[in-house]
């Protein structure tokens, strides 16, 4: 959750320093459960309602869906946890000693989950192994990860593509002497150890940087219309098709790598239970790496990289790009993704900013604990449908599957009570829309027509807003 101070100060101008001070966590938040679905490798997130739904109060709309998914919520919290790969025996300890609360048994597992992992990679460093750096700390590479042990005796990860972004904590030196506990490196750590600075590519002049500012600065999504031509999504949407009939997108095939094991990002696991489900979602490499996406595709992300590396240019903005782009396919059957932000705040993990000279270790926030999920800050997404499969006539209109928005919600508010805006966006093909991972609160409603989706995240290493 964001400090009343920073939650303000998200109007434009968007330069460096108000980037960075925006990313501070801490202060009052909506609500006490400040854990949500995610939306990459599935860390969760989501979903729907009636495709066409009035737009009326968004507090009203929510609440009225809250309470007849209550129920169901109840029922399947733990199924919740044992899907995201946590032990039953676990997590029945963990939803018990948090009285039922589900963000505070995630919290719990994911803290276990990471004392285990470094308590198993203890290991001793040689002597020779150890060099200075610049900084004239002592730089490490501990299973192929670069990292430096810093003179508070904290290891932190170095980016090989950006050597001074700053680093997460992800183990520190045995205080028995003689050696280094390594955490290891999750999902999310690896996609912001393997993220590069963007390349540059002439843009369209449909896009306006400013404008990218101005809507991420209230807490809205940019919506970038002629982000391709139509030959363009013809290409890539022909592609896409011919992928998706010959099962390449789909859970196990080797032409891209599964998002998780249970399936598709669209799959909502409470408001889908029993009814069919051929959604999917994987990764492409857009660095020259197999599994490597369709050329007409490529092209597409390739734009959207450009487009991150225009705002870093002009705005300053220190955003890395993941080596890896995911697509999504929605089969037309009603498939949905529910409530989520990208990223999201969690109270019940430790931080892994690294201690910073001449200041306390948490001069970031005010909050006690709690550290981000992630490491994404810009989420992009870019649509590859043909424009009348979901355009504003009848029958573009019943194909649903369009993107709700929550603008400007207060930071902990997971069902979007607090917006002040509902902005559904049509997936036509050829629009692009970007906004703030840890920011806005979306959902995808049930389509009922084949849908096709590219999304690009952009990360930082900066976690420190005085960086």
């Amino acid at each position: 959750a964001h400090s009343a101070s920073v939650h303000c100060a998200r109007s434009p101008p968007m330069d460096p320093d108000s980037w960075l001070s925006s990313l501070q966590s801490g202060g009052s938040s909506a609500s006490s459960a400040e854990v949500g679905a995610e939306d990459g490798p599935a860390a969760g997130s989501a979903d729907g309602a009636e495709p066409n739904a009035a737009e009326g109060s968004s507090s009203a709309a929510v609440e009225g869906r809250a309470e007849e998914d209550d129920d169901a919520e109840e029922e399947s919290e733990e199924d919740e946890l044992v899907a995201l790969g946590f032990p039953r025996a676990d997590v029945v300890a963990a939803l018990a000693a948090s009285g039922g609360v589900y963000a505070e048994a995630l919290g719990r597992l994911t803290e276990a989950s990471q004392r285990a992992g470094a308590a198993a990679r203890k290991r001793a460093v040689p002597t020779e192994a150890g060099a200075g750096d610049e900084d004239g700390e002592e730089a490490l590479v501990i299973e192929g990860v670069q990292c430096r042990l810093t003179d508070f005796g904290e290891l932190v990860m170095k980016l090989p593509h950006c050597p001074s972004a700053l680093g997460p904590v992800i183990g520190k030196r045995d205080p028995s002497g003689g050696g280094i506990i390594f955490g290891g490196l999750d999902d999310w750590l690896w996609e912001l150890y393997n993220s590069h600075p963007p390349r540059e590519l002439p843009l369209p002049p449909s896009f306006d940087v400013q404008a990218v500012a101005d809507a991420l600065g209230k807490g809205a999504p940019y919506l970038w219309d002629n982000f391709a031509t139509g030959d363009e999504i013809a290409a890539a949407n022909a592609e896409l098709n011919q992928m998706f009939t010959s099962k390449q997108m789909a859970l196990g095939s080797e032409s891209w790598v599964d998002e998780c094991q249970d399936g598709g990002h669209a799959r909502n696991r409470k408001t889908l239970n029993g009814q069919r489900r051929d959604d999917a979602c994987g990764f492409w490499d857009l660095f020259g790496d197999q599994p490597a996406p369709p050329p007409g595709v490529l092209a597409l992300f390739r734009r959207l990289e450009a487009a991150g590396e225009r705002l870093r240019a002009v705005h300053g903005w220190p955003v890395l790009v993941s080596h890896l782009g995911m697509g999504a396919v929605y089969d037309g059957k009603g498939a949905m993704y529910s409530q989520h932000r990208d990223n999201e705040w969690q109270k019940y993990l430790k931080t892994r900013a690294p201690r910073r000279p001449g200041r306390p270790r948490r001069a970031r926030t005010s909050a006690a604990t709690g550290d981000w999920m992630n490491f994404r800050e810009l989420t992009m997404l870019a649509y590859v449908n043909l424009p009348e499969h979901f355009d504003e006539s009848e029958q573009g209109q019943a194909a649903g599957g369009r993107l709700r928005c929550y603008a400007d919600t207060k930071k902990g508010d997971l069902v979007g009570s607090t917006a002040s805006e509902l902005v559904e966006v049509a997936p036509v093909g050829g629009r692009a829309v970007i906004f703030r991972s840890r920011e806005l609160l979306h959902e995808v409603l049930p389509a009922y027509a084949r849908r096709f989706c590219l999304t690009l995240w952009f990360c930082t290493g900066l976690d420190d807003p005085d960086e």
